[in-house]
């Protein structure tokens, strides 16, 4: 890192990072709203309109580690700027597409730009607050920021769509992102340190496109296999994804043993935490499925309007902000805090499901979605704190986005299976009564991997320090 930013500046150079941290999850979740639009408005199909979800949380997985490689390598502010500069154009060509395959091409672009912009986000945080109570309140905020870009993108979608300027439609949620993005450029220029890892390394090429192919492999069979009738192509496709795995560890392997710098460094899964950390993680992002799903829901199955689609998921931000904040004092549970959130969260998704499938809405059906976004509230922030709080400072790019794949793997792959599950139960039905039971059984299938994580999230016991 080049000379120690003051308080003053630090606390700025914070608010740059958040700020711009914001919009590439706020992308992700503002498109939710958009999809039955997007449907209309380009004749998009089933596989198609889940492939919006999950070409943006492929490309942002696929390409995250090797964005913190290139903040360590050139510099985090001007990778930040450079990505930020990219994901302005990515959704410049979203918002002029006019066939699904532009816009499906543009939302993979702008997910490898977003995966220039985020893992600069954590890494110069991490490298700005070396104290690690600060570090701590900085990835509290952290994790309040990336749960409230959750229920923002998905009422500024419903919004955008009502107010429609300019008569641009779907159109208007890539579009009005650009100026925004203007602006972040400009202030990382004038206000955000620079800082870097003092080892210089090489991209791990060979890396990254075996990751690529195990994750192509796996989204776009899920994705399309149903619509197409399950041929042959898809079963090789998923058959090949755990092969091309096992290849990608033993080629990382095999560059550690050359002297070489992996796309992963395996010696960082010899840290429990981060470990353990990155399972749940990755689970625990399968949550997105329930973002899009209960849009699509709201929308083509109870005929709600855009903007009350949007309005339906407020009480989920509201819990979103409301539980990191109900439960910062409690100090002697905070290592039990990332599993207590989750298990209110499964609690709670489970009522969700029901309450659809019984056809129950209003006052019961927000405040079960405010309890879920609560207990998602309470166990995000830790999340973050158990992956990278026992990681070396100098690794922080690289486990941050090893975290961030991580749970944009789990994003991609919930969206093309869970997404998938939803559009083979709902068939040709249609109606509230169908997309109900559609969502219902989807969302159950989504609470069964989160009680998995959950369970997986609970610390191990410690053995009581010997008495001297």
């Amino acid at each position: 890192m080049s000379a120690r930013p003051s308080e003053a500046r630090r606390r700025l150079g914070l608010i740059v990072l958040l700020a711009g941290g914001f919009l590439p999850p706020v992308d992700f979740f503002i498109v939710n709203v958009a999809l039955p639009s997007i449907h209309a408005g380009l004749n998009t199909s089933s596989a198609e309109t889940q492939l919006v979800i999950s070409a943006y949380a492929a490309g942002y997985a696929v390409f995250l580690i090797t964005g913190g490689r290139l903040g360590d390598l050139y510099g985090r502010r001007l990778m930040f700027m450079l990505g930020m500069s990219g994901f302005a154009l990515a959704n410049l060509i979203c918002g002029i597409a006019q066939t699904p395959l532009q816009l499906l091409a543009g939302r993979v672009v702008l997910g490898l730009c977003a995966a220039m912009v985020q893992p600069q986000v954590l890494a110069t945080m991490r490298a700005l607050y070396t104290d690690e109570r600060a570090l701590a309140r900085a990835m509290s905020l952290y994790g309040i920021m990336m749960g409230m870009a959750a229920f923002t993108g998905q009422f500024a979608g419903g919004a955008l769509i009502a107010w429609n300027p300019w008569d641009l439609g779907w159109r208007v949620v890539f579009l009005l992102k650009l100026p925004l993005c203007a602006a972040m450029i400009a202030a990382a220029w004038r206000l955000l340190p620079e800082t870097s890892a003092t080892q210089r390394v090489r991209l791990d090429i060979g890396g990254a496109a075996l990751l690529s192919l195990a994750l192509a492999c796996t989204v776009l069979p899920l994705s399309l296999g149903r619509e197409q009738g399950w041929p042959l192509w898809v079963f090789l496709a998923l058959a090949a994804a755990p092969v091309l795995v096992c290849l990608f560890l033993r080629f990382e392997v095999w560059l550690t043993a050359r002297g070489g710098m992996p796309l992963v460094d395996l010696r960082l899964f010899a840290i429990p935490t981060f470990r353990r950390g990155v399972l749940v993680g990755m689970l625990f992002f399968f949550t997105t499925s329930f973002y899009f799903l209960f849009g699509i829901y709201q929308q083509m199955g109870r005929g709600v309007p855009p903007l009350w689609t949007g309005l339906a998921i407020v009480p989920y931000g509201v819990g979103l902000f409301l539980g990191p904040i109900s439960t910062a004092h409690l100090i002697r549970l905070r290592t039990r805090l990332l599993s207590i959130g989750m298990a209110i969260q499964v609690s709670f998704y489970t009522v969700v499901g029901l309450l659809v499938w019984e056809g129950i809405d209003g006052v019961w059906l927000s405040c079960s979605v405010f309890l879920a976004g609560f207990g998602q509230g309470i166990a995000f922030p830790r999340l973050f704190n158990t992956v990278l709080g026992d990681v070396p400072a100098a690794q922080a790019g690289l486990a941050a986005g090893i975290l961030n794949s991580a749970l944009q793997v789990g994003a991609s792959i919930s969206a093309a299976l869970i997404g998938g599950l939803f559009f083979s139960v709902l068939g040709d039905g249609g109606g509230e009564r169908a997309y109900g039971h559609a969502f219902a059984i989807a969302q159950w299938t989504l609470t069964g991997a989160l009680g998995v994580a959950a369970l997986i999230a609970i610390p191990p016991r410690r053995p009581p320090a010997a008495v001297a």
